[in-house]
């Protein structure tokens, strides 16, 4: 095949690739915002408002993040907009994956690795495969790292890695490990590549800190990312929930995972079957190395959420690529790249083309209240006027996003005050923010899963909530969380009704009593 020729056929190999990830990604077309999606969209709306994210609304996401939504907002007032920016983050990443390959590989082997990642990145399992998360914008720069860690460009692949760290914290075991291959030369560790590696890595944290320390809230921008992130661990150890966690892992999400991954999984198995790592083998070392920080970074947490594992797609996608290049014959070769590619949707097809966007979230989601989150916050913003504020007792952080209304506090998910404190005393500082300006409407859930109490404080907090509701509230109505396709409805309340606050699978509003 003449250059030219085999340029176009990459050319196409990739646009082919590039269109069936977006096919995938389409699998949430029409579902709402998830609780994480919620929580980034608000952060993003108070700081392009003037605000701060920490300090003015809270979360617990690096700011690169929130600066993507930022952008997104600055596009589209869609409130699924980022996700749109989601998905080019994914194709990105795609791309860069090809460039991963080395040229003198064959035309299946540097495509295998863009077809793998566009079905291993989609995949039709919870929340994984649609959102606009942290592990899309991840992964993107980590595949910009891997890049230069293997074209020898260490101060590039510290500068990415950086971002990625900037993303999400647990790429930071990612960091760690392509740290060590940008310096580790045929001639052994190599001081001058290590110190450009960490001086890339510095740049975009020290950027974000020095830019919160500025604006005076490096103290929030700290506490939220870095120090209160960390906590995840101990509360999952503390509070007993981490054997729950692990069964439901084991049994549930691990063997999707490895269903769906099987081929991919396979391959990479067999390019370093026989195999030593070293530089003799740098794609098949930096794959390995990503496998691993990947998983552990996956892991760190001990929540075991299915989007957590997205930051393993490149990583395996880029092994099994090796693989494919390995088998012996060009048809062999061609085989194994559009097996990768077609795999996840032989198993799973209605899912992802067939079935409507609330059979979809029923299916994916469930018993999340995704489209009941949606109407209730169109329900708000049918009630409210200019200046009304909202608090949200859940993690039901889309409601400000749907409703339009500002939050009554930082908190703008109520984990924070329930699953994380040693003490009473950040829920005594939050009822103290009511009091002092009470928010005209109040959403509570009732879904243990969305409240996460996992302290005494946390407890003490919500009955501390309770009481302020029953004080100066009353109950409006609720909108059930139901296993049905019909679509939710808004049940307004009776006089005669008490707020059925022992109703798990409810979202109950609340409405400021008139002085």
């Amino acid at each position: 095949m003449s250059r030219r020729g085999g340029a176009g056929l990459l050319a196409l190999g990739l646009t082919l690739a590039g269109a069936w990830q977006w096919t995938l990604r389409a699998q949430g077309r029409g579902v709402p915002l998830i609780t994480d999606e919620g929580e980034y969209s608000v952060a993003a709306r108070v700081w392009a408002e003037g605000g701060l994210p920490y300090r003015d609304a809270f979360s617990q996401k690096p700011p690169l993040v929130l600066l993507a939504y930022r952008a997104a907002r600055a596009v589209s007032s869609d409130p699924e907009a980022p996700r749109a920016l989601g998905a080019l983050a994914a194709l990105a990443t795609l791309g860069a994956l090809f460039f991963c390959a080395p040229a003198s590989w064959s035309a299946a082997g540097r495509l295998a690795a863009p077809a793998a990642f566009a079905a291993l990145s989609a995949l039709p399992i919870g929340d994984y495969g649609f959102t606009a998360n942290t592990e899309v914008f991840v992964n993107f720069f980590a595949a910009l790292s891997a890049a230069a860690v293997l074209r020898g460009a260490p101060l590039a692949a510290g500068l990415a890695a950086g971002a990625a760290l900037s993303a999400k914290q647990t790429a930071l075991w990612t960091v760690l490990g392509f740290g060590a291959l940008s310096a580790w030369t045929p001639r052994g560790f190599s001081p001058r590549r290590a110190a450009r590696f960490a001086l890339g890595a510095a740049a975009a944290p020290a950027a974000f800190a020095v830019y919160f320390a500025a604006r005076g809230a490096f103290h929030d921008y700290w506490a939220c990312v870095w120090s209160g992130n960390a906590r995840y661990t101990a509360v999952m150890l503390e509070s007993g929930a981490f054997s729950a966690q692990l069964t439901w892992f084991t049994r549930a999400l691990l063997p999707r995972l490895v269903g769906y991954g099987l081929p991919a999984l396979a391959l990479a198995g067999w390019s370093l079957h026989g195999r030593r790592a070293g530089h003799e083998r740098p794609v098949e070392t930096l794959a390995v190395v990503w496998f691993g920080t990947a998983i552990a970074g996956a892991l760190t947490g001990l929540f075991f959420f299915p989007h957590y594992f997205v930051t393993v797609a490149p990583a395996l996608a880029l092994g099994a690529a090796a693989g494919v290049e390995r088998l012996g014959r060009a048809r062999a070769r061609w085989a194994g790249a559009l097996i990768l590619a077609l795999w996840p949707a032989l198993l799973a097809p209605r899912l992802l083309f067939a079935s409507s966007a609330r059979e979809r979230a029923l299916s994916l989601l469930y018993p999340n209240p995704l489209f009941e989150t949606q109407l209730l916050g169109a329900e708000i913003a049918r009630r409210a006027a200019p200046g009304d504020r909202l608090h949200v007792f859940g993690s039901e952080g889309a409601l400000f996003v749907y409703s339009g209304l500002r939050p009554a506090t930082p908190h703008t998910l109520s984990y924070a005050l329930t699953l994380f404190p040693k003490d009473g005393a950040l829920g005594r500082e939050e009822m103290a923010r009511l009091s002092a300006a009470p928010p005209r409407f109040i959403v509570w859930s009732g879904q243990p899963l969305s409240t996460m109490i996992a302290s005494r404080a946390g407890a003490d907090y919500r009955d501390a909530l309770r009481a302020f509701v029953a004080a100066g509230y009353d109950y409006a109505g609720s909108v059930r969380v139901l296993p049905s396709l019909q679509p939710p409805a808004f049940e307004p309340a009776s006089s005669a009704v008490a707020a059925p606050f022992g109703d798990e699978d409810r979202l109950m509003l609340f409405v400021r009593r008139a002085p």
